[in-house]
């Protein structure tokens, strides 16, 4: 087992229904800048927590993490903001370590799921108030309750990134047939690049995106609120596209001070050993750059950047 003086583990429950994770309430140590995320697989994680049809998101944060996260950076009773919330990890996640939460998502299909994900939290008891509204996360902080604004603690999100690291396989004849690996099929190819969906932009435009939203959040960030995003790095023909990088470009670009980097780890730790949780296609994709003399390396993390509208504002939950 790892150190627990040199890496953070998220905290975990014995079932994957409604039981808290245990820890949220305790005197928390100094935050570590590494968070072991991978002692459970992410259908361990998922397990009992999320309505059928979930799974057909290809990019959902690992509920671990968002649990961790929304540990370390607020108290109980405080209100967290996901606005690209897709089917509702986060706001799961928030609603079982007694926090309040809201999202906005732009696809009504993952909005009638997230709906249903919190009312999944709830029956299994979790207490405090959560809700998921349908709108344009780059217009905010339009279509926000205008009673919310200064009330967010943390604002807590996962931006689209690429597709060699979505989705699922399976073969049962012929070729490998690959599934769950798009957001949607419903943007019109005309539509205003401005309005269009965030995973249907291409990089540059999703960095834009990415700013706006960003931006729009800062409104509604009470003192001392913090903007935490999680991005992944991911491959396009072999090369690797640095969105932690670009994500803190863009955090920026929207007027955030970066207060903290983190990395969150989803191997697990195994007798000293790091053992990989990956799906078939990232194992597939990481082999043929490989066979092209690349000497590429599975992707087992996530990078975190903490951002505050200013650093005098003071930063809850980071320790320099």
């Amino acid at each position: 087992m790892a150190d627990p003086q040199r890496a953070h583990v998220a905290p975990t429950s014995a079932s994957g229904g409604g039981v808290s994770r245990p820890g949220c309430a305790e005197p928390r140590p100094p935050l570590l800048s590494v968070i072991l995320v991978g002692q459970r697989s992410l259908t361990q994680q998922r397990h009992g927590r999320f309505v059928a049809g979930s799974g057909a998101h290809p990019a959902r944060m690992a509920p671990d993490l968002a649990a961790a996260l929304i540990c370390d950076h607020t108290q109980p009773g405080e209100l967290v903001l996901d606005p690209l919330a897709g089917v509702g990890t986060t706001l799961v996640e928030a609603i079982h370590a007694d926090r309040n939460a809201i999202g906005l998502e732009y696809e009504p299909g993952w909005v009638a799921l997230a709906r249903a994900n919190i009312d999944l939290a709830r029956r299994h008891g979790g207490t405090d108030h959560a809700r998921i509204l349908r709108g344009d996360a780059t217009r905010l902080p339009r279509g926000m309750p205008g009673e919310l604004r200064g009330q967010i603690s943390l604002v807590l999100t996962s931006p689209p990134y690429g597709r060699t690291m979505h989705g699922r396989v399976e073969h049962r004849r012929g070729l490998l047939t690959r599934f769950h690996n798009a957001y949607s099929h419903t943007e019109p190819a005309s539509a205003d690049p401005g309005n269009v969906n965030l995973a249907h932009r291409g990089r540059a435009g999703l960095i834009d995106g990415i700013t706006a939203v960003l931006a729009g959040c800062v409104p509604l960030l009470k003192p001392g609120g913090l903007i935490v995003v999680v991005a992944r790095p991911w491959r396009r023909d072999h090369f690797l596209v640095d969105l932690p990088g670009q994500t803190i470009q863009a955090g920026l670009a929207a007027g955030l001070n970066l207060v903290a980097c983190r990395r969150a780890v989803h191997a697990a730790v195994r007798d000293g050993r790091l053992v990989p949780h990956h799906t078939f296609w990232q194992l597939s994709v990481a082999r043929a750059s490989r066979r092209k003399s690349m000497p590429v390396s599975l992707i087992q993390h996530d990078d975190i950047a903490v951002f505050a509208p200013n650093l005098n504002a003071g930063c809850r939950g980071w320790s320099p």
